[in-house]
């Protein structure tokens, strides 16, 4: 947007510009002092509309739930007290490699050279000590001045589109309005580094390992969504008769109703048929894989010798690795080579729907029914948002439509992610419909951006799932013998009420169910999009925990509470790296 032959812009109508050619349409925040020249452009820019946050916390899962549709996401908050709220988002986004472009306002510069005593500070005159904590969550760091803002920009943005991770840009109030000359080309995202003769030498090796395999396998994560390769890993299956598994990080990139797709690989806690074909597997190409202790790292039974890891920008054959080669150029020449798979798998097995509710039924809702019935609401293309924990786990559990954008957040596990996020991607994709889930613990962190959904007339379905307090919590403690503590109970809010304090009546629709009777009459009248915000409070026992959850307490509580624990089974320590 701003780019062309001679004249000026301000600095701030720069980023604005840089930004605009990144992708950046929407952008997250709350106004400040420190930042309020800057809004200022923001609102008269055209091609970047302003999105009022609740919180900086809030603008950043926002921004990240943004990204994870729209390809990049941006916030802009201010010095000290409003930047380092959002950096419990920007970890998350940091671990689960999501590209968003934090903007912080700061103060004037001589302000700053002279190490004057201010507000929103410890008022010690030291200004660099938020950019040095931003260090640890962000992979670029930049301070504009007039004299080196284009170039820090463009190099700071270029960082975040390369590595997928967040980025952050400091501009202080008087270099927001300082004009500087107008640059004479669009910034255009940078391509994948490539070096021939790595990509060459990884083709050979990977020859070497694929000559002879009958029962080659693919594995997915994360990055190969953020880098939208769902195409190329689909046509590789679908050509080669190759299985595909998933980790959680990764559902949504393939279609799950493919008969290539066999299901999620967790370790130990995947069903027997999915390990069989992953680890049985005489050859695993892993594509943007990460393992940690949640998805199996210490009970993975994976041999690395026969592993073929594709990283971001770079490619690993039996522990050695070629680089710099992007996933792309990798995946392509593994397309060309790769022999068909002549040997089946029991694809029949592999998947089965959880127990259906009983519509007649007036027990009250178990966890074992109830995602048979929130994955009959699923719709091809919807988005859905899972929260840490029960919601986590009950998502593992349901097969998802063709066109299913998943968002969650395993690896950083940030409770209070999900409404906020929930919102961000609607705003990124206002024409799809969005599928919330989350527990009574996680909506008290964050309730407050359900009332942007109302102000931006989006009309998602949101679950919220009372089971009176903090199950993941619970389960270790019932993992270790321990009787539950008080701290895992919390408040009982009146969750149905929620919409009422937010939006006038008419606008919304609210539901409470306690039996599975009373779930199956709300959910029969939850057909396609909806033309209100809909909110379905569902109580379960406290006790009762998803599938998943009670396997993964017993793993989890071993590390945690410093018992004797095996090293992982097959892995290195850090994973595939």
């Amino acid at each position: 947007m701003v780019g062309g032959s001679g004249g000026s812009v301000t600095v701030g109508e720069l980023l604005l510009g840089r930004l605009h050619d990144l992708g950046v349409r929407h952008v997250f925040g709350v106004p400040g002092d420190y930042a309020m020249d800057f809004i200022d452009q923001i609102m008269t820019f055209d091609g970047i509309d302003w999105i009022g946050s609740s919180s900086e916390f809030n603008a950043g899962c926002s921004a990240d739930g943004y990204a994870r549709v729209a390809g990049v996401g941006a916030i802009v908050t201010q010095f000290g007290v409003g930047e380092l709220s959002t950096m419990n988002a920007l970890a998350g986004a940091m671990a689960e490699s999501v590209p968003i472009v934090s903007v912080v306002g700061g103060p004037m510069l001589e302000v700053m050279r002279q190490r004057t005593s201010i507000h929103h500070s410890l008022a010690d005159g030291d200004s660099e000590r938020w950019i040095r904590m931003a260090r640890e969550v962000t992979v670029a760091q930049a301070s504009l001045t007039p004299e080196c803002a284009l170039q820090e920009i463009d190099r700071v943005l270029a960082e975040c589109w390369s590595q997928q991770r967040p980025v952050y840009i400091r501009i202080p109030g008087d270099v927001a309005i300082a004009p500087v000359s107008r640059p004479s080309r669009r910034f255009t995202r940078p391509n994948p580094v490539v070096l021939p003769a790595q990509l060459d030498a990884f083709a050979a090796a990977a020859q070497r390992l694929l000559a002879g395999a009958e029962r080659p396998a693919l594995l997915v994560g994360n990055l190969p969504i953020r880098l939208g390769l769902g195409a190329a890993v689909a046509a590789l299956a679908n050509e080669r008769n190759w299985p595909i598994a998933t980790q959680m990080l990764g559902r949504g990139l393939v279609d799950e109703t493919d008969p290539h797709y066999i299901g999620i690989y967790n370790g130990a806690e995947s069903s027997a048929p999915v390990r069989e074909v992953v680890e049985g597997a005489d050859v695993l190409v892993c594509l943007g894989t990460t393992f940690f202790d949640w998805n199996g790292l210490f009970t993975a039974e994976l041999d690395p010798a026969r592993i073929i890891n594709l990283r971001r920008d770079g490619a690993v054959v039996g522990g050695t690795c070629f680089a710099p080669v992007s996933m792309a150029a990798a995946l392509d020449r593994l397309h060309e080579m790769a022999a068909s798979r002549s040997v089946g798998w029991p694809s029949a097995a592999l998947l089965h729907d959880p127990p259906e509710i009983d519509r007649a039924s007036t027990d009250p809702i178990r966890q074992e029914r109830l995602w048979s019935a929130v994955q009959d609401v699923l719709r091809p293309g919807d988005i859905l948002v899972s929260e840490v924990g029960t919601a986590f786990f009950g998502a593992a559990t349901m097969r998802l439509p063709a066109g299913t954008t998943v968002l969650a957040a395993p690896i950083w596990s940030l409770a209070g992610y999900t409404t906020p996020a929930a919102f961000g991607a609607g705003i990124a994709a206002p024409d799809r419909r969005v599928v919330s889930i989350t527990g009574d613990g996680g909506i008290q962190i964050s309730p407050q951006e359900i009332s942007r959904m109302f102000v931006f007339d989006q009309h998602p379905i949101i679950f919220v799932v009372n089971n009176g307090g903090y199950s993941s919590e619970r389960a270790l403690e019932k993992a270790v013998g321990e009787e539950t503590q008080a701290y895992t109970q919390i408040p009982d809010w009146r969750y149905s009420e929620i919409p009422a304090v937010f939006a006038p009546e008419g606008t919304f629709v609210a539901h409470v169910a306690r039996t599975e009777a009373e779930l199956a009459g709300i959910l029969a009248g939850v057909d396609g999009r909806t033309d209100r915000l809909t909110l379905i409070e569902v109580i379960v026992d406290p006790t009762d925990l998803p599938p998943g959850l009670p396997q993964w307490s017993q793993e989890a509580s071993a590390f945690i509470y410093h018992a004797q624990f095996p090293a992982p089974a097959s892995l290195p320590w850090g994973g595939l790296g």
